[in-house]
């Protein structure tokens, strides 16, 4: 069966959440970050001051920021390159969309991350740039963005239509994620390289693919913004547009500039750019997160904008500001247990980490995303590579309860004594937890516990399910745990993994699952020394994003391989490197098929959507072979 056509899903989910109501941006970062960088460039605290650039974005998610700018504004190699920072672009980027993203989790919150991208600081008509080199150097910053996982790009405060025009250009060869260009203006409605209105109008209207979203930022203020709109209206830009005017002018205060403003006044226009077009409104220079909670409070306060809706096919309704989503009663039974269906059925799952914070609402929503798409389970990951999160246990029982699918609840031996697993165990049990992933764990830095091993934490299953803990003693009641464990197939050492993998099905193991592959030559040879395991296997698959993504999982994740000729097929793709990634491993899954039980799929960077829309056809196409053969 051939792979379903892709392309364009996230461009058309982005355009789905503006027509459902008025987005809300975050605030300015060169002047809130201005004193944490003590006179260099703020885009280095990325890598020097990681913690404050966090806070700052938690500041703007807990004020009611929908989309999270990334602290990369001048991080280009030309803006870079008088500083002698020419050759930290990438890690400059990559850095500033990782804290984002961490931002994000800690928040709980589905908001969208958007890598900013400023301009050159010179124009690509002058003799010190040319266009080639114009496009190549916004092309480099782009390219590091992706790596890092952004979910749009921020074309922002931008002067010279040419310029724009090449940035544009670059993202479009780049990816296809949404694309939001701002133009900045200043006294007299010109940008600083002398442009009006119009010249923009007709830079526009050369494009054989516009911005996703087009508007203005930085500039003098909500009321300037408001007038730039109309001009834009005027001049045959009907929109929709995005609006992150600075808090007002600018003025001069001593040694520093302040903005006249304040959030009140800020706020008290968003009715009026609404009604412009503006579907997207944020702040620029000055502002901060009170004038994103202003905007916040403004929004709430127009009947004309009913509060954003979940995005279709969500099973949750959520307000903003509540803690805890509500269930909504579809009618779904919750799904039969996972050992009813190994086996029997081709089974399909996803992998969800728990969040690094306290707040779980992005965790449900992907959740019930993974449920309705027809999953059977979701592994919920024990704070994977050694990083704090959730314990997996309370967000494994928090999905059963709240959203009603199957979890597979992992547990590492790695921060736990024997004690406390087999407490655990019983904790697990007694909130309706069957499946569990028996792990040893990645190692920490500082070094981990690691009392028993998987096949001690199996044995552990084994003699509670017996009714009696390790030492021996009556547990009451026997649980009825179905542990299953986890197989490398690439490991280095394949004969020593193979020998550990038999002693864990000795030790009570009835599943297995794989490290996430990209080449089914790689299980086939292990099968080939192992035999056939005597257990159901499950596949690993994560599908890969872009070349960077691929180079970065096979160099920097645990576990991961992908091989060369995956990575330069990547490098080929271009801008199809998601639509590709879901091409290898439809291909791979439909390979391998007759050796496995069903797989799981694990998303990168946060975006559980494509998965969870590929696990739906995988499903349906294994639904409809099962008919025909039957």
């Amino acid at each position: 069966m051939a792979p379903p056509e892709r392309g364009g899903r996230e461009r058309q989910a982005f355009r789905d959440r503006l027509g459902r109501g008025l987005m809300l941006g975050d605030a300015a970062y060169g002047t809130a970050l201005t004193r944490a960088a003590k006179g260099k460039l703020v885009e280095l605290l990325n890598v020097e001051d990681p913690q404050a650039v966090e806070a700052l974005h938690l500041s703007y998610l807990r004020a009611g920021a929908e989309i999270l700018q990334t602290n990369t504004y001048a991080a280009n190699r030309l803006q870079l390159a008088p500083y002698g920072l020419a050759d930290r672009v990438y890690v400059l980027n990559l850095q500033g969309a990782k804290i984002a993203r961490a931002a994000r989790e800690i928040a709980g919150e589905g908001v969208l991350i958007a890598g900013s991208i400023g301009p050159l600081g010179v124009s690509p008509r002058g003799a010190q740039t040319l266009p080639a080199e114009a496009a190549d150097a916004f092309a480099q910053q782009i390219d590091a963005l992706l790596a890092g996982g952004v979910d749009l790009l921020l074309i922002e405060t931008q002067a010279d239509p040419q310029e724009a025009a090449l940035a544009l250009g670059a993202a479009r060869r780049a990816c296809d994620l949404p694309v939001i260009l701002n133009f900045s203006f200043a006294e007299g409605d010109r940008t600083l390289s002398g442009h009006a209105v119009a010249d923009i109008a007709a830079m526009l209207s050369e494009q054989e693919d516009l911005p996703d979203l087009f508007g203005v930022n930085c500039s003098l203020g909500p009321s300037h913004a408001l007038r730039l709109l109309r001009q834009l209206r005027s001049a045959g830009i009907e929109g929709p547009f995005a609006v992150s005017p600075n808090a007002g002018p600018p003025m001069r205060v001593g040694a520093e500039i302040d903005y006249l403003g304040t959030p009140e006044r800020f706020a008290a226009l968003l009715g009026d750019l609404q009604a412009e077009g503006a579907c997207y409104v944020g702040g620029c220079c000055g502002t901060d997160a009170a004038y994103i909670a202003a905007l916040r409070d403004a929004r709430a306060m127009l009947p004309s904008l009913e509060a954003a809706k979940p995005l279709r096919g969500s099973v949750l309704v959520r307000e903003r500001g509540d803690p805890v989503p509500k269930p909504v009663d579809l009618g779904i039974a919750p799904r039969g247990f996972l050992r009813e269906k190994l086996g029997r059925e081709f089974v399909v799952g996803v992998e969800l980490d728990p969040p690094r914070g306290s707040v779980i609402g992005k965790f449900l929503e992907d959740a019930a995303l993974v449920r309705e798409a027809g999953a059977d389970f979701v592994n919920v990951g024990d704070s994977p590579m050694a990083r704090v999160r959730m314990g997996a246990l309370g967000g494994a029982h928090l999905l059963q309860q709240e959203v009603g699918i199957e979890a597979i609840l992992h547990m590492t031996t790695r921060d736990r004594n024997r004690r406390a697993l087999e407490a655990d165990l019983l904790s697990a049990h007694a909130l309706g937890l069957r499946s569990i992933l028996a792990l040893t764990g990645d190692r920490p830095p500082g070094g981990g516990v690691f009392e028993l091993d998987s096949i001690g934490l199996l044995e552990a299953a084994r003699s509670l399910n017996a009714g009696t803990d390790l030492g021996g003693a009556a547990i009451g009641t026997a649980t009825d745990f179905f542990p299953g464990c986890a197989f490398d197939p690439g490991a280095q050492d394949l004969a020593g993994e193979i020998s550990r993998l038999k002693r864990k099905v000795a030790a009570g193991a009835r599943f297995v699952m794989t490290q996430p592959l990209y080449e089914a030559g790689t299980l086939r040879r292990a099968l080939d020394q192992l035999g056939p395991p005597g257990i159901p296997l499950l596949l690993g698959v994560m599908p890969v994003y872009s070349h960077r993504h691929a180079v970065y999982l096979d160099r920097e994740v645990p576990g991961v391989r992908v091989p060369k000729s995956l990575q330069e097929r990547m490098q080929e793709a271009g801008e199809r490197g998601l639509e590709v990634g879901l091409e290898i491993a439809w291909r791979l899954v439909e390979e391998l098929s007759p050796l496995i039980a069903g797989i799981y799929i694990v998303p990168s960077f946060g975006k559980v959507r494509p998965v969870a829309e590929f696990a739906a056809q995988l499903r349906s196409a294994h639904l409809a072979r099962r008919r025909v053969s039957s």
